[in-house]
Protein backbone atom coordinates (compact mmCIF):
# COMPACT_ATOMS: atom_id res chain seq x y z
CA UNK A 1 0.00 0.00 0.00
CA UNK A 2 1.21 3.50 -0.79
CA UNK A 3 1.12 6.14 1.91
CA UNK A 4 -2.32 7.83 2.16
CA UNK A 5 -3.04 11.52 1.71
CA UNK A 6 -1.92 13.86 4.47
CA UNK A 7 -5.51 14.57 5.50
CA UNK A 8 -6.04 10.96 6.59
CA UNK A 9 -2.67 10.37 8.30
CA UNK A 10 -3.82 11.54 11.72
CA UNK A 11 -6.89 9.31 11.64
CA UNK A 12 -4.94 6.27 10.46
CA UNK A 13 -2.32 6.81 13.13
CA UNK A 14 -4.99 6.95 15.82
CA UNK A 15 -6.67 3.78 14.53
CA UNK A 16 -3.42 1.86 14.16
CA UNK A 17 -2.34 2.76 17.69
CA UNK A 18 -5.73 1.66 19.00
CA UNK A 19 -5.30 -1.71 17.29
CA UNK A 20 -1.80 -2.00 18.69
CA UNK A 21 -2.11 -0.51 22.17
CA UNK A 22 -5.74 -0.60 23.34
CA UNK A 23 -8.54 -2.20 21.27
CA UNK A 24 -10.31 -1.52 17.99
CA UNK A 25 -12.67 -3.28 15.61
CA UNK A 26 -12.00 -4.28 11.99
CA UNK A 27 -14.67 -5.25 9.46
CA UNK A 28 -13.67 -8.69 8.17
CA UNK A 29 -16.23 -8.87 5.39
CA UNK A 30 -14.77 -11.14 2.75
CA UNK A 31 -13.04 -13.46 5.21
CA UNK A 32 -13.76 -17.18 5.07
CA UNK A 33 -16.32 -18.56 7.52
CA UNK A 34 -17.25 -22.23 7.71
CA UNK A 35 -19.43 -24.02 10.24
CA UNK A 36 -19.02 -27.75 10.84
CA UNK A 37 -21.69 -29.65 12.76
CA UNK A 38 -22.24 -33.28 13.64
CA UNK A 39 -21.30 -35.82 16.31
CA UNK A 40 -17.80 -36.33 14.86
CA UNK A 41 -16.88 -32.66 14.37
CA UNK A 42 -13.94 -32.71 16.77
CA UNK A 43 -12.62 -36.02 15.51
CA UNK A 44 -12.80 -34.82 11.91
CA UNK A 45 -10.87 -31.65 12.63
CA UNK A 46 -8.36 -33.55 14.74
CA UNK A 47 -7.47 -35.56 11.65
CA UNK A 48 -7.34 -32.65 9.20
CA UNK A 49 -5.69 -29.79 11.13
CA UNK A 50 -2.17 -29.21 12.45
CA UNK A 51 -3.40 -28.10 15.90
CA UNK A 52 -4.20 -30.61 18.62
CA UNK A 53 -7.97 -30.64 19.12
CA UNK A 54 -8.07 -33.69 21.37
CA UNK A 55 -11.09 -33.89 23.66
CA UNK A 56 -10.55 -31.67 26.75
CA UNK A 57 -10.98 -33.15 30.22
CA UNK A 58 -14.01 -30.92 30.74
CA UNK A 59 -16.22 -28.81 28.45
CA UNK A 60 -14.50 -25.50 27.63
CA UNK A 61 -15.76 -22.65 29.82
CA UNK A 62 -17.48 -19.57 28.45
CA UNK A 63 -16.50 -17.31 26.80
CA UNK A 64 -15.59 -19.28 23.71
CA UNK A 65 -12.02 -19.35 22.48
CA UNK A 66 -10.36 -20.22 19.19
CA UNK A 67 -7.07 -21.94 18.42
CA UNK A 68 -4.86 -21.18 15.42
CA UNK A 69 -4.19 -24.01 13.01
CA UNK A 70 -3.13 -24.86 9.48
CA UNK A 71 -5.03 -27.02 7.05
CA UNK A 72 -2.55 -28.86 4.83
CA UNK A 73 -2.39 -31.09 1.80
CA UNK A 74 -0.88 -34.57 2.07
CA UNK A 75 2.43 -33.00 0.99
CA UNK A 76 2.37 -30.47 3.82
CA UNK A 77 1.33 -27.53 1.63
CA UNK A 78 -0.82 -24.91 3.39
CA UNK A 79 -4.40 -24.55 2.16
CA UNK A 80 -5.38 -22.17 4.95
CA UNK A 81 -4.22 -20.54 8.16
CA UNK A 82 -7.28 -20.41 10.39
CA UNK A 83 -8.83 -20.12 13.83
CA UNK A 84 -11.13 -22.91 15.09
CA UNK A 85 -13.67 -22.51 17.90
CA UNK A 86 -15.64 -25.51 19.20
CA UNK A 87 -19.12 -25.60 20.67
CA UNK A 88 -19.92 -22.08 19.55
CA UNK A 89 -23.13 -22.39 17.53
CA UNK A 90 -25.14 -19.22 17.01
CA UNK A 91 -28.82 -19.54 17.92
CA UNK A 92 -30.93 -20.26 14.87
CA UNK A 93 -28.10 -20.50 12.32
CA UNK A 94 -26.68 -24.02 12.63
CA UNK A 95 -26.50 -26.30 9.60
CA UNK A 96 -29.18 -28.58 11.03
CA UNK A 97 -31.53 -25.70 11.73
CA UNK A 98 -31.10 -25.85 15.51
CA UNK A 99 -28.45 -25.06 18.06
CA UNK A 100 -25.89 -27.87 18.36
CA UNK A 101 -24.48 -28.65 21.83
CA UNK A 102 -20.73 -28.50 22.34
CA UNK A 103 -18.46 -30.02 21.18
CA UNK A 104 -20.62 -31.08 18.20
CA UNK A 105 -20.05 -27.88 16.26
CA UNK A 106 -17.15 -25.66 15.27
CA UNK A 107 -16.50 -22.39 13.48
CA UNK A 108 -13.52 -22.08 11.16
CA UNK A 109 -12.39 -18.51 10.48
CA UNK A 110 -9.73 -17.78 7.86
CA UNK A 111 -8.53 -14.92 5.67
CA UNK A 112 -10.14 -14.10 2.28
CA UNK A 113 -7.61 -16.16 0.33
CA UNK A 114 -9.03 -19.41 1.74
CA UNK A 115 -12.57 -18.66 0.59
CA UNK A 116 -12.60 -20.76 -2.58
CA UNK A 117 -10.37 -23.63 -1.52
CA UNK A 118 -10.90 -24.50 2.13
CA UNK A 119 -14.33 -26.12 2.03
CA UNK A 120 -13.54 -28.31 -1.03
CA UNK A 121 -10.31 -29.33 0.69
CA UNK A 122 -12.14 -30.42 3.85
CA UNK A 123 -14.92 -32.14 1.93
CA UNK A 124 -12.32 -34.23 0.14
CA UNK A 125 -11.32 -35.76 3.47
CA UNK A 126 -14.84 -36.38 4.72
CA UNK A 127 -15.12 -40.09 4.02
CA UNK A 128 -17.27 -41.70 6.70
CA UNK A 129 -17.33 -38.99 9.36
CA UNK A 130 -20.77 -37.79 10.44
CA UNK A 131 -20.27 -34.06 9.84
CA UNK A 132 -21.99 -31.38 7.77
CA UNK A 133 -20.57 -28.18 6.29
CA UNK A 134 -22.06 -24.74 5.90
CA UNK A 135 -20.46 -21.68 4.29
CA UNK A 136 -18.65 -19.69 3.18
CA UNK A 137 -21.76 -18.11 1.58
CA UNK A 138 -24.71 -16.78 3.61
CA UNK A 139 -22.78 -16.75 6.87
CA UNK A 140 -22.82 -14.42 9.90
CA UNK A 141 -21.11 -11.06 9.75
CA UNK A 142 -17.53 -11.23 11.00
CA UNK A 143 -15.60 -8.58 12.89
CA UNK A 144 -12.07 -8.77 14.24
CA UNK A 145 -11.03 -7.12 17.47
CA UNK A 146 -7.33 -6.41 18.07
CA UNK A 147 -5.35 -4.88 20.91
CA UNK A 148 -4.60 -5.77 24.54
CA UNK A 149 -8.19 -4.95 25.59
CA UNK A 150 -9.80 -6.81 22.68
CA UNK A 151 -11.67 -9.45 24.69
CA UNK A 152 -13.57 -7.09 27.02
CA UNK A 153 -14.53 -4.99 23.99
CA UNK A 154 -15.71 -7.99 21.95
CA UNK A 155 -17.72 -9.36 24.86
CA UNK A 156 -19.30 -5.96 25.57
CA UNK A 157 -20.43 -5.68 21.95
CA UNK A 158 -21.78 -9.26 21.94
CA UNK A 159 -23.72 -8.70 25.18
CA UNK A 160 -25.66 -5.84 23.58
CA UNK A 161 -26.29 -7.49 20.19
CA UNK A 162 -28.98 -10.17 19.79
CA UNK A 163 -27.49 -13.53 18.84
CA UNK A 164 -23.91 -12.26 18.63
CA UNK A 165 -20.99 -14.41 19.73
CA UNK A 166 -17.59 -13.23 20.98
CA UNK A 167 -14.70 -15.62 20.38
CA UNK A 168 -11.34 -15.10 22.04
CA UNK A 169 -8.25 -15.60 19.93
CA UNK A 170 -4.58 -14.70 19.56
CA UNK A 171 -3.56 -12.13 18.40
CA UNK A 172 -7.03 -11.39 17.04
CA UNK A 173 -10.39 -12.03 18.67
CA UNK A 174 -13.65 -12.26 16.74
CA UNK A 175 -17.27 -11.25 16.81
CA UNK A 176 -19.88 -13.24 14.88
CA UNK A 177 -23.18 -11.45 14.29
CA UNK A 178 -26.26 -13.08 12.72
CA UNK A 179 -27.10 -11.84 9.21
CA UNK A 180 -29.37 -8.83 9.18
CA UNK A 181 -28.45 -7.80 12.71
CA UNK A 182 -26.70 -4.53 13.44
CA UNK A 183 -24.14 -4.72 16.27
CA UNK A 184 -25.58 -2.14 18.65
CA UNK A 185 -22.39 -1.33 20.54
CA UNK A 186 -19.84 -1.67 17.75
CA UNK A 187 -17.59 1.38 17.46
CA UNK A 188 -16.66 2.53 13.95
CA UNK A 189 -14.45 -0.02 12.25
CA UNK A 190 -10.89 0.96 11.41
CA UNK A 191 -9.70 1.82 7.92
CA UNK A 192 -8.29 -1.16 5.97
CA UNK A 193 -4.97 0.72 5.79
CA UNK A 194 -4.65 0.64 9.57
CA UNK A 195 -5.66 -3.01 9.80
CA UNK A 196 -3.19 -4.05 7.09
CA UNK A 197 -0.33 -2.35 8.96
CA UNK A 198 -1.45 -4.06 12.18
CA UNK A 199 -1.66 -7.45 10.39
CA UNK A 200 1.89 -7.17 9.10
CA UNK A 201 3.19 -5.99 12.47
CA UNK A 202 1.45 -8.97 14.13
CA UNK A 203 2.89 -11.34 11.53
CA UNK A 204 -0.38 -12.84 10.28
CA UNK A 205 0.17 -14.39 6.84
CA UNK A 206 -2.61 -14.31 4.25
CA UNK A 207 -3.28 -17.09 1.74
CA UNK A 208 -2.50 -15.98 -1.80
CA UNK A 209 -0.36 -13.10 -0.56
CA UNK A 210 2.14 -14.40 1.99
CA UNK A 211 1.85 -18.11 1.23
CA UNK A 212 0.38 -20.50 -1.29
CA UNK A 213 0.67 -24.15 -2.25
CA UNK A 214 4.29 -23.63 -3.33
CA UNK A 215 5.29 -23.34 0.34
CA UNK A 216 5.39 -26.02 3.01
CA UNK A 217 3.91 -25.54 6.46
CA UNK A 218 7.16 -25.18 8.39
CA UNK A 219 8.33 -22.36 6.11
CA UNK A 220 5.48 -20.15 7.36
CA UNK A 221 6.99 -19.75 10.85
CA UNK A 222 3.68 -20.10 12.71
CA UNK A 223 4.56 -22.35 15.67
CA UNK A 224 1.33 -21.31 17.42
CA UNK A 225 -0.62 -23.14 14.72
CA UNK A 226 1.26 -26.45 14.74
CA UNK A 227 1.30 -29.07 17.47
CA UNK A 228 4.64 -30.90 17.37
CA UNK A 229 3.42 -33.58 19.80
CA UNK A 230 0.18 -34.46 18.02
CA UNK A 231 -0.29 -37.75 16.23
CA UNK A 232 -1.44 -38.37 12.68
CA UNK A 233 -3.10 -35.63 10.64
CA UNK A 234 -3.08 -34.63 6.99
CA UNK A 235 0.42 -33.37 6.13
CA UNK A 236 1.92 -34.39 9.49
CA UNK A 237 4.71 -36.52 8.02
CA UNK A 238 6.13 -33.61 6.02
CA UNK A 239 5.84 -31.24 8.99
CA UNK A 240 7.71 -33.66 11.26
CA UNK A 241 10.41 -34.39 8.68
CA UNK A 242 11.15 -30.77 7.85
CA UNK A 243 10.94 -29.61 11.46
CA UNK A 244 13.34 -32.20 12.87
CA UNK A 245 15.46 -33.62 10.09
CA UNK A 246 15.15 -31.50 6.97
CA UNK A 247 16.57 -28.19 5.81
CA UNK A 248 14.02 -25.59 4.78
CA UNK A 249 14.45 -23.70 1.53
CA UNK A 250 12.91 -20.54 2.94
CA UNK A 251 11.58 -19.17 6.23
CA UNK A 252 9.03 -16.38 6.59
CA UNK A 253 10.42 -13.41 8.48
CA UNK A 254 9.46 -9.82 9.33
CA UNK A 255 11.36 -6.63 8.69
CA UNK A 256 11.38 -2.85 8.95
CA UNK A 257 12.77 -0.34 6.48
CA UNK A 258 12.97 3.40 5.93
CA UNK A 259 9.72 4.44 4.23
CA UNK A 260 10.35 6.28 0.99
CA UNK A 261 6.74 6.91 0.07
CA UNK A 262 5.97 3.65 -1.75
CA UNK A 263 5.69 0.01 -0.71
CA UNK A 264 8.16 -2.63 -1.77
CA UNK A 265 6.12 -4.67 -4.27
CA UNK A 266 5.28 -8.31 -3.70
CA UNK A 267 7.85 -10.60 -5.30
CA UNK A 268 10.79 -8.17 -5.10
CA UNK A 269 14.06 -10.07 -4.73
CA UNK A 270 15.95 -10.09 -1.44
CA UNK A 271 19.75 -10.39 -1.53
CA UNK A 272 22.29 -10.98 1.22
CA UNK A 273 26.05 -11.16 0.81
CA UNK A 274 25.56 -10.58 -2.91
CA UNK A 275 23.45 -13.75 -3.26
CA UNK A 276 19.77 -14.41 -3.91
CA UNK A 277 18.24 -14.81 -0.45
CA UNK A 278 14.46 -14.71 -0.87
CA UNK A 279 11.59 -12.39 -1.77
CA UNK A 280 9.05 -9.92 -0.34
CA UNK A 281 5.37 -10.78 0.14
CA UNK A 282 3.74 -7.85 2.01
CA UNK A 283 4.74 -4.31 2.98
CA UNK A 284 2.94 -1.25 4.33
CA UNK A 285 3.66 2.13 5.85
CA UNK A 286 3.44 2.06 9.65
CA UNK A 287 1.10 4.93 10.56
CA UNK A 288 2.64 7.50 12.87
CA UNK A 289 6.21 6.60 11.92
CA UNK A 290 8.75 7.12 9.17
CA UNK A 291 9.14 3.38 8.68
CA UNK A 292 7.68 0.67 6.55
CA UNK A 293 7.03 -2.84 7.84
CA UNK A 294 6.86 -6.05 5.88
CA UNK A 295 7.26 -9.77 5.64
CA UNK A 296 8.83 -12.14 3.17
CA UNK A 297 10.94 -15.27 2.87
CA UNK A 298 14.66 -15.69 3.44
CA UNK A 299 16.96 -18.67 3.18
CA UNK A 300 18.12 -20.14 6.51
CA UNK A 301 21.71 -19.34 5.45
CA UNK A 302 20.87 -15.65 5.05
CA UNK A 303 19.22 -15.61 8.47
CA UNK A 304 22.16 -17.38 10.11
CA UNK A 305 24.90 -15.23 8.53
CA UNK A 306 23.27 -11.98 9.71
CA UNK A 307 24.63 -9.96 6.81
CA UNK A 308 22.80 -6.96 5.36
CA UNK A 309 19.57 -7.91 3.60
CA UNK A 310 18.61 -5.73 0.64
CA UNK A 311 15.39 -5.52 -1.35
CA UNK A 312 16.48 -5.05 -4.97
CA UNK A 313 14.21 -3.28 -7.50
CA UNK A 314 16.19 -2.75 -10.67
CA UNK A 315 18.85 -0.20 -9.73
CA UNK A 316 17.17 0.67 -6.41
CA UNK A 317 18.05 -1.11 -3.16
CA UNK A 318 16.38 -0.84 0.23
CA UNK A 319 18.11 -1.96 3.41
CA UNK A 320 15.92 -4.14 5.63
CA UNK A 321 16.19 -4.56 9.38
CA UNK A 322 15.01 -8.03 10.40
CA UNK A 323 12.76 -8.38 13.45
CA UNK A 324 10.79 -11.05 15.24
CA UNK A 325 7.02 -10.58 15.56
CA UNK A 326 5.38 -8.37 16.62
CA UNK A 327 7.53 -6.00 14.58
Amino acid sequence: MTRPATSSVERLTKEYRALRDVAAVADLTGWTILEITGPETREFLQGTASQDFGMPAAPPPAPKSASRTLFLTEKGRPVAHAWVAFGAALPGVSAAGAQVPEPKSAWILADPGARSGLRPHLERFRIMEDVAFRGPEEMPLLYGVAGPERDPLAEAIASKTDGALAIRGEPLSFLLVPPGTSPVATPPTVDPWAFEAWRIRAGLPFQGIDFDLDRIATELTVPEAISMSKGCYVGQEVVARTAHRGKLRRQRTGFRFAWGGDPIPKGVELRSGGLDAGHVTSTAWEPGSSEGIGMGYLTPDALAMKLDVLAVQGGKTTLLSLHSWPL
